[in-house]
């Protein structure tokens, strides 16, 4: 049997109705956590741009934040660019990048157009997360390493998924829907650091819709249109940098949102850095305090973390949200980094000016922590602060974001585009999607909330 058939097999396979209820629960958060995202990006720049009214007609699929209605493609296309605009969405520590902005933006399109309730909602998501982190388990971290970037790259192959299993394709249509996918997949990480990042994301979310849409109408890719000596495993990961026995082991045994599962960012930055900014963050509201007196600060972290735009001193905007000394200066001089940080303005701040310049970066080769991080401080006097986290807050279920903190992010996020009424309501509605009997009423409810 094929790839593409073996990986169909294991989809269609799948129980929701057996699926563990924290698997549940996570994907309720992440699914709230996206549409937030999605409101907070809604009025950007980037997503202005990807809305060029002259390359669309209307629809019946809603713009979230943005009061108009397209089709199903261009919905998918906008709402997924407009969710990582601002980098502030989940990741995924299987697939190296952002599985939720590449599946819920196509499937929310999708459910809206088919009348589908939120529990087909929320399991046909579920499955999408276990198609693209399997598959990515299989090529990471060569992949990532490689310069492909996984949100768009891995994560169309859920997207497409998750769109065929709320349509109730066949295995084989699911297949086809897999191949057609690995002549879409698209993205380098060499645009990191600009507004092209955000577009990996909107066009994967629409190019999974679109494999899917393709494969229900007959549209057939190559069955060994992974494995082939000209096929996605050969082009993208060359020869022997990719194990296809572990895309296909033990499925759902725990579902990969569980394990290692889905890590939801406290920050709005590059997840790289989380650990080092939670450990600076914790220097300064512990014995550091006011930054004055430092002349040294160095910084421990894997060497996957310290790629080459995260070492970069933070010269835009947009940069700065990949600046690994940006943001552990920020942590230490003002013990929170928040979205206002990542204004123009804020860049200038002399206190944070001062301490980004003394920011030094050593790789360590523990791989058991990978994400964890050392941030040694030296003042003036000789004194030296050392502060030490294993893994960020908001690091799947081995440190979960509390509750409160991503009810308080939803609401941070979404009211720049929504009432707060409003706001309130649609994160009640997320907090309860499974049992929603129409996922268009929910788009509905935002769309009457949009400011």
């Amino acid at each position: 049997m094929s790839l593409s058939r073996e990986l169909a097999a294991r989809v269609v396979a799948l129980d929701p109705n057996g699926f563990d209820p924290d698997a549940v629960k996570w994907a309720r958060n992440a699914i709230a956590d996206m549409i937030g995202c999605t409101l907070l990006g809604a009025p950007t720049e980037t997503t202005d741009a990807a809305r060029m009214p002259e390359l669309y007609g209307a629809g019946a699929c809603l713009v979230l934040g943005r009061r108009e209605r397209l089709g199903m493609l261009d919905a998918a296309f906008v709402n997924g660019t407009a969710g990582h605009a601002l980098d502030y969405d989940d990741t995924s520590k299987s697939l190296s990048g952002h599985p939720t902005v590449i599946i819920v933006p196509g499937l929310l399109a999708l459910a809206e157009m088919r009348g589908a309730s939120g529990k087909a909602f929320v399991d046909a998501y579920i499955i999408g997360v276990e198609a693209a982190t399997r598959f990515a388990r299989g090529v990471n971290f060569q992949h990532y390493e490689k310069g492909w970037h996984p949100t768009a790259t891995l994560g169309i192959f859920g997207g497409a998924v998750a769109a065929s299993v709320l349509m109730g394709l066949s295995q084989d249509e699911i297949a086809n829907a897999i191949s057609i996918s690995a002549s879409l997949a698209s993205g380098l990480k060499a645009n990191f650091g600009t507004s092209t990042k955000p577009l990996h994301a909107g066009i994967a979310a629409r190019n999974g819709l679109f494999a899917a849409l393709m494969a229900s109408k007959g549209v057939t890719g190559s069955p060994v249109a992974l494995e082939h000596p000209q096929g996605f495993l050969e082009v993208f990961n060359g020869a022997g940098n990719y194990n296809i026995d572990r895309m296909l082991a033990g499925w759902a045994q725990p579902l990969d949102l569980l394990a290692p599962g889905i890590s939801i960012k406290k920050y709005p930055c590059v997840y790289s850095v989380h650990g080092a900014i939670d450990a600076a963050i914790q220097l300064h509201d512990g014995p550091l305090g006011n930054t004055a007196a430092v002349t040294d600060v160095l910084v421990r972290m894997h060497p996957r973390r310290l790629l080459p735009h995260v070492r970069n001193p933070a010269t835009s905007a947009l940069n700065a949200k990949f600046s690994l000394p940006y943001a552990v200066a920020r942590g230490l001089v003002n013990g929170a980094v928040l979205l206002d940080h990542f204004e123009d303005a804020a860049l200038h701040d002399p206190a944070v000016v001062r301490v980004m310049g003394l920011i030094r970066m050593e790789p360590h080769d523990d791989d058991a922590n990978d994400y964890g991080a050392e941030v040694v401080v030296t003042l003036e006097d000789g004194t030296v602060l050392r502060q030490t986290v294993a893994a960020p807050l908001g690091r799947g279920p081995e440190a979960p974001l509390p509750q409160d903190m991503l009810e308080a992010k939803f609401i941070d996020c979404a009211r720049r585009s929504l009432s707060d009424d409003g706001t309130a309501e649609i994160f009640g509605q997320l907090m309860r999607l499974d049992d929603l009997p129409r996922m268009a009423d929910l788009t509905a409810a935002i769309e009457a909330a949009t400011l």
